[in-house]
């Protein structure tokens, strides 16, 4: 894989995040990186902006009877643990901040689901704090919602993008923390795997071979 951005083909239409703080939710543009440098001090400006707002998402929802499974997460100390180049960063901006974020491996995997054929690996993504949702129950609605909706599925989509260029075929493959499985499945229509394929007691998820680039199509993106 070539993680540099002269290989990266444009989205179309452009990539663009739903701003829900005005009513009703309205589109803003968005600028996708893929190959942003892992550079410590970089990381370090992104880790300033989100830890903050991290720790104060895992008090909110802490409150709300939840706990932020991903309130541990440094993406200068995963940077720091891998060899250099085992990662592709792949960064969505909007409003000079970094949005979202994903580590891609860039050796590819074999595949769960496909005998003989091969997966791109997302090995981390996380959305920034301010866009993480606190839903609520049935007697309460939401306890927070997010300043921007869609990072998930753009960080996705690119991954798919990504093993379409290659002889991957679109198939991606991911172990999901407990609270995103719901994301992954409705949202992105990856196929549950289930736990025992590494990563501790993750669930793994994958997508078969066709279906990521239909997903594409749904969610009216280009491949």
């Amino acid at each position: 894989m070539n993680p540099s951005p002269e290989t990266t083909r444009p989205f179309n239409p452009p990539p663009r995040l739903i701003d829900c703080r005005v009513n009703p939710p309205a589109y803003a543009a968005a600028s996708l990186t893929r190959g942003f440098p892992i550079d410590y001090a970089r990381l370090d400006a992104i880790e300033q902006q989100w830890g903050p707002a991290r720790a104060e998402l895992a008090v909110a929802m802490d409150a709300a009877g939840e706990l932020l499974q991903s309130q541990h997460w440094r993406w200068r100390n995963k940077a720091a643990y891998y060899p250099p180049g085992w990662h592709c960063l792949v960064t969505i901006e909007c409003e000079g901040q970094a949005q979202g974020m994903m580590a891609v491996e860039t050796l590819l995997r074999p595949s769960i689901l496909s005998e003989g054929g091969w997966v791109v690996y997302v090995d981390y993504v996380e959305t920034a704090p301010w866009n993480y949702r606190i839903p609520g129950d049935r007697s309460r609605p939401a306890v927070r919602t997010p300043r921007f909706a869609g990072v998930g599925t753009i960080l996705t989509a690119e991954a798919v993008r990504m093993s379409l260029g290659r002889t991957a075929a679109g198939r991606v493959g991911l172990h999901a923390l407990a609270q995103a499985e719901e994301f992954y499945v409705n949202r992105c229509g990856m196929t549950r795997i289930g736990t025992g394929y590494g990563y501790e007691n993750l669930v793994y998820f994958e997508y078969p071979e066709g279906v990521a680039a239909d997903w594409l199509t749904h969610v009216r993106l280009s491949a």
